[in-house]
């Protein structure tokens, strides 16, 4: 007998709470009910069950069925057939947990179906009545067909996950690309909303435009962005349709916030192709309860960085400068690190539930799979230029061939594609994809006509909390800092015995000689003294291409008018998982 699914949920403002009933058929026996413990976008095991309660069964005359916790986010019942009535209520204001479970308060919301539980035994659509306060509105992204105004069946429990649903007061704007309507909801607004909002679309609409010119087309009916300002959100998630976005405060009157905010637009929009639709083995088959790991998130994150830059550049948002500096900062940052030398793209892709964060000890044994991934769509970009081609093309063929196909697409297959379709690839992928430490970056900014000016830069080798401290961080466990007995959670009292301050401690690095520092380690009190070594990095990069080369990258990022012998400034490094500056 065919199992059915079918949700109601009310919406009750004034307590923050969600109103949840789930309507089963077909089951018998044992039902196992669970709540998502993680979502693609966000790789971490989250606590999504705390906030359902008054978790109830009935069978179909109403008569109470036992339900009980299993485990710390799901719910088993016995059913003798029939239909069963699982209710429960969800409270739903949490700003952190906003972009992933939704938010609600007493004039909008977000919905997501994090909040409702699911039957893993059913695979089939789901179909979910809305129930919103008197006067509220909604805007149901596209994706599920519509039943009525407040009715949705949903191909898949997975799909209803995948759609955010903006209900309430909020302000919608829609701009059209060639038949394809782009809605912008802003639940809320900030300082030049009102004049400034116009220029900001037509922004978005050059990126959508520049990514559609790519990929050939758009994969959706229409895309909804929904939009924020609350700074305590934090938002920044793809789904196939539509995104979450939180903007800073000052992003309409930031040249800055700007840029930061057409790069997230760039990046969520970018996985509508790069994630959401090609996806990476096993997330084509997504196991909600306990996890799915992939190998090659360096391909749907580090891509899509990447591409968030190249667009933006493209779209008029930025330039080959700030395209530039951000590659150089990137591979500085990411090479200063010991674990560059340790851990593969691929490794750190399926380690993502463990490395999602930064924590003491990282930078000795993960990296960032989004940055490694940028440097390699740099390096391969690059190779295929110089060789008549263009990552873009080979991307888009990878696309094309492999998009929604079994359970995604793991490293090896992406790379024996590329390998085959373009064999100057060959020695790019074999080497920076499969092992630590061997990205090209450098001698790839050489060919296309850069000089790299080097310069000795002395180090004790640590990062600073908050790149700024007094706290400590991280220690480099193969640096001066780690070999004094230096350890992160230090905090630094006094340098070279005067009261801490980061520019009087980057001065006396500098000098390179001995450094006592003072220090507090919880309840306990040392004194270290370290002695700064010497480590080589691109200080600067020098424009000494021909024309032939100048003409290759104003191809490649919409213009490059920089004049021989000109130096790119490297003050661009604009990361999202924040900056860890080895001193």
């Amino acid at each position: 007998m065919p199992t059915t699914a079918h949700y109601k949920v009310r919406v009750l403002p004034e307590a923050l709470e969600l109103e949840v009933a789930l309507r089963l058929t077909g089951f018998t026996g044992l039902i196992a009910l669970e709540l998502p413990t993680w979502l693609p976008g966000a790789y971490g095991f989250m606590k999504y069950g705390r906030d359902l309660f008054n978790v109830r069964a009935q069978d179909s005359n109403g008569e109470e069925i036992l339900i009980s916790r299993h485990g710390w986010q799901g719910w088993r019942l016995n059913s003798n057939g029939g239909e069963i009535l699982i209710t429960w209520r969800a409270f739903a204001h949490d700003s952190a947990l906003g972009e992933l479970s939704g938010i609600l308060d007493h004039t909008h919301g977000v919905l997501l179906g994090t909040r409702y539980l699911f039957a893993p035994a059913h695979e089939g659509p789901v179909t979910v009545d809305y129930q919103l306060p008197s006067g509220w509105k909604m805007h149901h992204p596209s994706g599920a067909k519509s039943l009525t105004a407040s009715s949705f069946e949903y191909p898949s429990y997975s799909l209803l996950l995948d759609t955010p649903i903006a209900v309430g007061a909020f302000e919608q704007h829609t701009r059209d690309s060639n038949g394809t309507p782009f809605h912008f909801i802003f639940l809320d607004t900030a300082v030049g909303y009102e004049t400034e909002l116009s220029g900001f679309l037509d922004g978005i609409m050059r990126i959508a435009e520049e990514t559609k010119v790519m990929f050939g087309s758009y994969p959706f009916e229409c895309y909804s962005f929904i939009f924020t300002f609350n700074p305590k959100a934090g938002w920044g998630l793809e789904h196939a349709n539509a995104t979450q976005i939180a903007f800073d405060q000052d992003t309409f009157i930031s040249p800055q916030a700007r840029f930061d905010a057409m790069r997230v637009c760039a990046h969520e929009l970018f996985h509508a192709w790069n994630v959401c639709r090609l996806k990476p083995a096993p997330l084509g088959k997504i196991d909600h309860a306990h996890g799915s790991f992939p190998d090659a998130l360096w391909v749907s994150e580090g891509f899509t960085r990447y591409y968030e830059f190249v667009l933006s550049a493209r779209a008029n948002e930025s330039d080959a400068a700030v395209f530039f500096s951000n590659v150089v900062n990137y591979y500085r940052h990411l090479t200063a690190m010991p674990a560059y030398q340790r851990v593969s793209a691929k490794d750190s892709s399926l380690t993502t539930f463990l490395n999602h964060n930064k924590y003491p000890g990282s930078v000795n044994n993960t990296v960032d799979y989004y940055d490694l991934g940028m440097l390699i769509a740099f390096d391969l970009d690059a190779t295929l230029r110089l060789n008549g081609g263009t990552l873009e093309a080979a991307f888009r063929e990878f696309y094309d061939a492999r998009v929604g196909q079994g359970d995604g697409f793991t490293s090896r297959e992406l790379i024996e594609f590329l390998i085959k379709k373009h064999p100057a690839l060959e020695a790019v992928c074999r080497n920076e994809i499969e092992h630590a430490g061997r990205l090209t970056t450098e001698t790839q900014l050489t060919r296309l006509g850069f000089e790299l000016v080097p310069e000795s830069h002395p180090i004790l080798g640590m990062v600073l909390q908050d790149d700024k401290g007094p706290g400590v961080a991280n220690i480099l466990d193969d640096a001066p800092a780690a070999a004094a007995g230096l350890a992160p959670g230090d905090e630094i009292l006094r340098a070279g015995g005067h009261p801490f301050s980061l520019s009087a401690l980057k001065w006396l690095i500098k000098t390179g000689a001995p450094i006592e520092l003072e220090v507090n380690r919880g309840h306990r009190g040392f004194t270290f003294t370290i002695a700064p070594v010497s480590r080589s990095q691109i200080r600067s990069l020098v424009w000494r291409g021909s024309d032939e080369q100048k003409s290759r990258l104003a191809a490649w990022l919409g213009k490059f008018d920089f004049a021989p012998g000109a130096e790119i400034p490297l003050t661009h490094y604009d990361n999202f998982h924040g900056v860890q500056t080895v001193i």
